[in-house]
């Protein structure tokens, strides 16, 4: 189909206890940006992955 892409982002959700990585293939930008807000610690907007991505730092206090 013509005009269609996927548009792929990673998120972190909750599902029961655990807080798990998603591969999201949404069906336009405009869904991603839809997309529930991670938990806090997690990255806080969906995103393409990779080693550029700064993971928030953990606080131990």
């Amino acid at each position: 189909m013509d005009g269609i892409g996927i548009h792929r982002a990673w998120i972190s959700l909750r599902v029961a206890t655990d807080v798990l990585p998603l591969l999201v293939d949404a069906c336009s930008e405009a869904c991603v940006q839809a997309l529930p807000t991670p938990p806090d610690g997690y990255v806080r907007t969906p995103h393409p992955g990779g080693p550029g991505i700064d993971q928030p730092t953990a606080d131990y206090a």
